[in-house]
């Protein structure tokens, strides 16, 4: 059976058709240099800091990063401590730092469908996986803490 595409992999996707709408179909300006450069740096910067130190928590709790596969722990601490998707919070910041580097209107409206596509075709299913796996640890955890933000 194929693997589904991972989030990263949608990621870049949306980066890209974030870039052909700038290119294409720009829109109006709301940013310029250097503003639109620094202005987009710190998101996408805190965005890979934040999808590096989740999945390390990952790894070193020995549970699969692959969100098809069976969790093996419930990882609640650091950056899961305020969200229960700081993967794909870092990955939605990344491609908000490109919209605002972008400075143009247009690639923003793909943000939208990239939550929406990981909300309906990973964040869902994972919900249901872990609260079969974890039972009301999960059930708890996930009454503390945010989906999101």
């Amino acid at each position: 059976m194929p693997k589904p595409l991972v989030p990263p992999l949608w990621a870049l996707l949306t980066a890209l058709g974030m870039l052909a709408l700038h290119q294409q179909l720009p829109g109006p300006v709301l940013l310029v240099e250097p503003w639109s450069w620094w202005l987009g740096v710190l998101p996408a910067l805190a965005g890979v800091g934040l999808v590096g130190w989740a999945a390390s928590l990952f790894v070193r709790a020995g549970t699969p990063l692959e969100p098809w596969q069976t969790p093996t722990a419930l990882v609640a601490s650091g950056p899961y401590r305020f969200t229960r998707n700081p993967m794909y919070l870092g990955l939605t910041l990344c491609l908000t730092g490109l919209t605002l580097w972008l400075g143009t209107t247009t690639p923003v409206l793909l943000l939208p469908v990239f939550v929406a596509l990981l909300t309906l075709g990973f964040v869902r299913p994972e919900e249901r996986r872990l609260e079969q796996c974890f039972g009301e640890s999960y059930r708890s955890y996930k009454s503390r803490v945010r989906r999101w933000i």
